[in-house]
């Protein structure tokens, strides 16, 4: 457990396997700090190592700093942080700083500064943000057990791969009619079932006009056909045939001709990873409930007695409820109104039209196990000392500071911003351009290989003759189908997407215009000009909500910069390194 290679494993695997536990009630606190975690990212310092040992830094806890902040240490590692941030979604290795390496360390100042005055207003103490972190610090604990308990699964099953292989490539050669009245295809179908050919008896009903469709099958993938065919036809083997399917109004009777597998390397990679997953999934389920037993014991008969539908007392009446359902080992005991609190949350509609519809009673034991499995991994992960990791602790630590930044955004720099329309219709007057319709232009055309034949064309359409007339037949033309390389003008057209020099062609055009346009040693295009459509400003309705963002966000922004100053004027700051010594931290890195 304390090697670097476990614990690389347990960060992996705590992103792909958390999906195994279910979250309740985070959504509405991140939505205010997600847009904002990218600036805070030097916060998340998880397993960032190999930071280089830089003399005359002072060190705190060992741990050299590049700047004190009233008093708290901003750390090398922080920053390698952030660094490391700028550089994700690069393919090539080579790291890009984006910004000045002392701007970068200007910014994780300010920022540190705006969490030092969240907390000074107690922030940090409010019950959403104490319950949001305490809901990710626990979920993180979970996922951190689930990987470590799976990290030495690292191969899929084989057998299980070539079933799930098998069945995504899986190709049948079907034969169907469709028969309209119900007592032909029913005989069609006796006459099968008494050992019928279905190609002679389906042939004799095709030419008799009784059936449509045909003998002459061809291969399909199983996810392409109905689900009445697909449930019928994945069951049957080769030659095998199916019994009478009601399909909308009419009937049908299937026959498998054929059954294939092609070969799909991509089709292979997925089977072996759902495989693969599907094996830590089975792993984990097994370990879950060996915890349950060891940790936890369940009153049967007190949940079997529960009756969340009774109308009388009443589901409230649960709701507070002490009586002890499970007792955990060494933990708090799980209540008749946890349970009911639970299941209150499983219903979005409420638990009156819940119990109406005869649920509660069916979920009670699916969401005691829930509660349990959550209850006896965290209990277990915290036995296996994971929640004093240092990965687990500085991961906690930049949740707990997204959360706060993203707190102080919302009840200190927001409710001071205020957007009028007035604004929005004069950003508007300011920026027409962002808020047009594209130009656009409907056209159709004729290609010629020679530019004389076009110049012919384009002269007797001036003249009159009709479009569609000439593109069946002039001479001269050339088959799009069997040519390459051929630009497309038909339907409508944004002008800005047109090639530059059919742009020059089009321009001034009306509906009813006829213009050419040349390629160098190519062919010769015949432009029918249609409907032309101006660019004009869109609705304001259309176009408020995304400038009310736009300006919101400014003036977020422009707050933002003034608190910084405030409490930078009114703090002590100390920098460390900055000018060449920083670069000479930076640029060894960047290389």
């Amino acid at each position: 457990m304390d090697t670097i290679c476990e614990s690389r494993i347990v960060i992996c695997y705590n992103i792909n396997l958390f999906l195994l536990i279910k979250r309740d009630g985070r959504k509405d606190m991140r939505r205010f700090f997600v847009p904002l975690i990218t600036a805070m990212i030097f916060l998340v310092s998880a397993v960032v190592e190999g930071a280089p040992m830089v003399p005359n830094l002072p060190k705190v806890a060992g741990k050299p700093v590049l700047a004190t902040v009233n008093g708290e240490p901003l750390t090398l590692k922080e920053f390698d942080s952030a660094l490391a941030s700028l550089h994700e979604g690069t393919t090539d290795n080579v790291l890009r700083p984006r910004s000045k390496p002392t701007d970068i360390l200007e910014r994780l100042i300010n920022a540190k500064l705006i969490l030092q005055e969240a907390r000074n207003i107690g922030l940090d103490a409010l019950p959403e943000a104490v319950a949001a972190v305490k809901l990710y610090e626990e979920d993180s604990l979970r996922g951190m057990l689930y990987g470590y308990h799976v990290r030495n699964i690292k191969k899929a099953d084989k057998k299980e791969t070539e079933k799930r292989y098998r069945e995504a490539v899986k190709e049948v050669n079907i034969s169907s009619i469709l028969i309209e009245k119900e007592e032909i295809a029913k005989r069609f179908d006796e006459e099968i079932k008494s050992g019928g050919d279905f190609d002679e008896a389906a042939k004799r009903l095709l030419d008799a006009g009784e059936a449509k469709g045909s003998i002459e099958g061809k291969y399909m993938k199983i996810e392409s056909l109905s689900p009445e065919v697909a449930g019928s036809v994945s069951v049957l083997k080769k030659g095998e045939v199916s019994s009478l399917l009601k399909i909308g109004k009419h009937f049908s009777i299937l026959k498998v001709q054929d059954i294939r597998f092609p070969d799909d390397p991509a089709a292979r990679q997925k089977a072996e990873r759902d495989a693969l997953q599907a094996k830590r999934v089975a792993a984990l389920k097994i370990y879950t409930e060996k915890l349950r037993k060891k940790f936890s014991k369940v009153n049967g008969k007190l949940l079997d007695r529960l009756d969340f539908e009774s109308k009388e007392p009443g589901f409230d009446s649960f709701l507070t409820d002490k009586r002890v359902i499970a007792k955990l080992q060494g933990e708090k005991p799980i209540t008749v109104a946890d349970l009911a609190k639970a299941l209150q949350k499983k219903f979005f509609h409420g638990s009156e039209r819940a119990a109406e519809r005869k649920k509660l009673n069916s979920k009670k034991q699916d969401v005691l196990d829930e509660i349990l499995t959550k209850r006896v991994i965290l209990k277990e992960a915290r036995r296996k000392k994971f929640d004093k990791t240092e990965y687990h602790i500085a991961d906690v630590d930049g949740y707990r500071n997204g959360v706060l930044f993203g707190t102080f955004v919302q009840k200190v720099l927001d409710p001071d911003i205020k957007v009028e329309e007035a604004e929005i219709k004069t950003y508007i007057r300011e920026h027409p351009y962002e808020y047009m319709t594209p130009e656009m232009i409907r056209m159709d055309s004729i290609v010629f290989s020679k530019r004389e034949d076009a110049e012919d064309a384009i002269g007797k359409l001036r003249k009159g003759v009709d479009f569609q007339w000439m593109k069946s037949n002039a001479d001269g033309q050339i088959d799009p189908k069997k040519a390459g390389n051929l630009l497309a003008f038909g339907g409508t057209l944004m002008i800005t997407e047109l090639p530059e020099g059919v742009r020059k062609v089009v321009a001034g055009g009306i509906k009813g215009d006829y213009r050419m346009y040349s390629e160098a040693d190519g062919p010769s295009y015949v432009l029918s000009i249609g409907e032309v459509y101006p660019s004009k400003s869109k609705p304001f309705d259309d176009v408020k909500d995304d400038i009310y963002r736009k300006l919101h966000h400014e003036k977020r922004q422009k707050i933002l910069r003034e608190w910084e100053d405030k409490l930078r004027n009114a703090s002590e700051v100390k920098i460390y390194a900055t000018g060449e010594k920083l670069d000479r931290i930076v640029k060894p890195q960047a290389r």
